[in-house]
């Protein structure tokens, strides 16, 4: 892939103007610039978290009978029933609302879907167990139910008056009842991303105001639940933009100040201490919150959120992590089963990937789709099989609307929901063939812009222009997530000392030194160690990175050590060492380099079946050996006639197909494996098809 710079050079001295005044450096004016806060009147709004940033929760269409329905029936002591999701969101759009309801003393009751049992959304058969269950004379829903026109109608048949509130696209026809929905176009409301905690969240804003008469108190109690809607905000990825913003900064603000004890407590069992940031929530807190529910179980979470005794905290606690344990152990053999997949079937040269599997467990397959997306930057869907329908997850690139994609082909579906990053579907059994060639054709029909595939970074830095004072310059920019991405820069290293981790010998940690001498930045690169032999050697590479937040910045008799996250290398080649590891990068999908003679090398290459078994008897010889990695492999076991580059895609291609791999540094060769050459895609796209 291609690294591109959103803004490779420095702004002018005219750009630069509007940032005088609020004395910011030409560096931290560039991220802003990038992220468009390019006015005076917008750099003033990016910094403003105060209270009167919330908006009206009146403008929301919907709102004001939400508002007097709720009321009437806290009165006349009626049963509410609130239904959430399974997910981090609707965890904390549940315990928000319930939560505020109880200080209103209304006869409230809560029901989370179980993922396996209960399947996605509102059903008919949900629908009436939970009316046997509770007797509902209202049903609110938090974060679902927009897509559920025929289920409310069943409710409402039931004699159930319904409320939706949700946040997920609006379909094409909306439940017939009161829906509160900040994607409605018809309204007054200002922003259209809040989460469904956040239309919670605003709610229990309007009902506050309404019964006290007062805006004021209105928002007062709103804040009393905007750490739990800060954490959904987060989890939920979207846009980290105008009330969001604001939201997940006051919500981080009490969360600091030890105002939820079980959100302290989960901190501290991620190993997070200090100032939590928003990016804890995205990769520790968030993931034990959704874990939970993705492997059946969402009441633990919400459990979590709503119990206030310690040693009861501590036990849901140490659930949540067991939760999350046994679902990274899933995504990872699920990962790996799916990119097999992709690769056996070529689908990484789809516009869209679509992958499935009887047998996948379908609480992770949003996470799986994820990761997929991050490795391939292709819009992917993730299915498996769940009695007459396949179900799963959808997640997007910035380019393409997931959800408006999947709505083009709504006739083969029979639940779907979402927005434009993620969503959750289901296709029924007998025309799931025809619903992932129709989406594949008609994605590979769009053409996607030139960039779609690209990586893109802010802009490069010189190893002298960081320190303390930048990193904490950028933190500024906090809190991250959706459309405020952490910054993430590019930078020129040479030669470095690597350093594997113990338990993770695939991960390395090296440190290059600044020539001021003052800083020197630790990078973590996980999954780095392939690169081991490019990172050693004494040529020049480019490293793409971000900065880890102070917390772990130290410094030492006037020293900085700045710590960093590797997210990419890109070599730049000098000679045939260089080369041949540049080959194997680009090769496997790492680097994307159009350079001259690394095209002229590929064009070189045979792929004739008596050249791999040639080849393959050289490599043999080197089984069972010690080898620092691929280059340092061809020294060992090369011949007069061994060309290197040859070699080099060989190893390459015989890794993808599991014939050959490197374990703790020791060559092994899978004898037992028996497949064609054209099963791997590299080996197809040497070979021209």
């Amino acid at each position: 892939m291609n690294y591109i710079a959103k803004r490779a050079e420095p702004l002018s001295a005219e750009e630069l103007a509007v940032y005088k005044e609020f004395g910011f450096s030409e560096k931290f004016s560039r991220l802003l610039y990038i992220r468009g806060i390019d006015t005076a009147d917008k750099i003033k709004n990016f910094f403003d978290f105060s209270e009167a940033r919330l908006h009206d929760p009146f403008l929301m269409k919907g709102m004001s009978d939400a508002v007097n329905r709720i009321n009437t029936a806290i009165s006349k002591k009626e049963r509410i029933l609130i239904i959430g999701d399974y997910d981090c969101d609707g965890i904390c759009a549940t315990a928000i609302l319930y939560k505020y309801l109880l200080t209103r003393y209304a006869q409230t009751r809560y029901f989370l879907p179980n993922r396996d049992a209960d399947g996605y959304g509102l059903t008919r058969e949900l629908v009436g167990k939970l009316n046997d269950r509770f007797k509902p004379n209202l049903i609110i829903t938090v974060d679902c139910g927009i897509s559920c026109y025929n289920e409310i109608e069943y409710a409402k048949s039931l004699g159930i008056d319904c409320i939706v509130t949700d946040h997920h696209a609006i379909p094409e026809k909306t439940p017939d009842c009161i829906c509160v929905n900040p994607k409605f176009v018809d309204q007054e409301y200002p922003f259209s991303d809040l989460c469904g905690a956040g239309v919670s969240l605003k709610l229990v804003q309007a009902l506050a105001a309404n019964v006290a008469n007062c805006s004021k108190i209105g928002t007062e109690t709103a804040l009393k639940y905007v750490d739990i809607c800060s954490v959904a905000t987060v989890a939920d990825i979207v846009s980290l933009t105008d009330e969001n913003r604001v939201i997940v900064a006051l919500g981080l603000e009490r969360i600091n100040a030890n105002s939820n004890p079980a959100i302290t407590a989960l901190s501290k069992s991620c190993n997070v201490f200090g100032q939590i940031k928003s990016t804890d929530i995205s990769f520790k807190l968030g993931p034990k919150i959704n874990a939970a529910g993705r492997l059946g179980n969402a009441k633990r979470g919400l459990d979590l959120l709503l119990e206030k005794d310690e040693v009861k905290i501590a036990e849901i606690i140490q659930s949540l992590d067991d939760y999350n344990k046994e679902r990274q152990k899933l995504c990872n053999t699920i990962c790996e089963q799916a990119e097999e997949f992709i690769e056996k079937n070529n689908l990484a040269d789809n516009n869209i990937i679509i992958v499935y599997d009887d047998k996948w467990d379908g609480g992770v397959l949003g996470i799986v789709a994820a990761r997929i997306v991050d490795k391939y930057n292709k819009p992917t869907i993730v299915l498996s099989k769940s009695e007459s329908v396949y179900k799963g997850s959808a997640r997007s690139i910035n380019s393409v609307d997931i959800v408006e994609v999947i709505t083009k082909f709504s006739h083969y579906l029979t639940t779907f929901g979402g927005h434009s990053m993620a969503g959750g579907l289901s296709v029924n059994i007998d025309v799931f063939g025809d619903f992932v060639r129709d989406v594949t054709d008609y994605m590979n029909s769009i053409d996607l812009c030139d960039t779609a595939s690209d990586k893109m970074y802010d802009f490069e830095l010189e190893l002298d222009d960081m320190s303390l004072d930048f990193v904490r310059e950028v933190e500024k920019l906090e809190p991250f997530g959706c459309e405020n991405q952490l910054p993430v820069f590019m930078t020129n290293v040479g030669q470095v000392l690597t350093q594997g981790l113990a338990n993770y010998p695939a991960h390395l940690r090296f440190t290059a030194k600044c020539e001021n001498k003052i800083t020197s930045v630790s990078f973590m690169f996980f999954d780095g160690a392939k690169h081991i032999e490019l990172l050693q050697d004494s040529s020049n590479k480019k490293i793409i990175f971000e900065f880890q937040k102070t917390l772990e910045t130290k410094s030492k008799n006037d020293h900085e050590i700045l710590k960093a996250i590797v997210k990419g290398i890109i070599p730049i080649p000098t000679d045939d060492k260089t080369y041949a590891l540049a080959l194997a990068g680009e090769l496997r999908g790492d680097f994307c380099l159009n350079n001259e003679r690394l095209d002229e090398i590929k064009k070189k290459l045979v792929v004739d079946r008596d050249t791999f078994v040639q080849y393959y008897k050289i490599i043999k010889k080197g089984n069972g050996r010690r080898v620092f990695g691929l280059y340092d492999f061809y020294t060992k076991v090369k011949n007069e006639d061994t060309e290197l580059f040859q070699f080099v895609f060989c190893c390459v291609v015989f890794m993808q197909l599991g014939i050959l791999n490197f374990e703790k540094g020791i060559i092994r060769l899978n004898t037992n494996v028996n497949t064609e050459l054209g099963t791997s895609s590299i080996y197809r796209v040497i070979q021209g098809d």
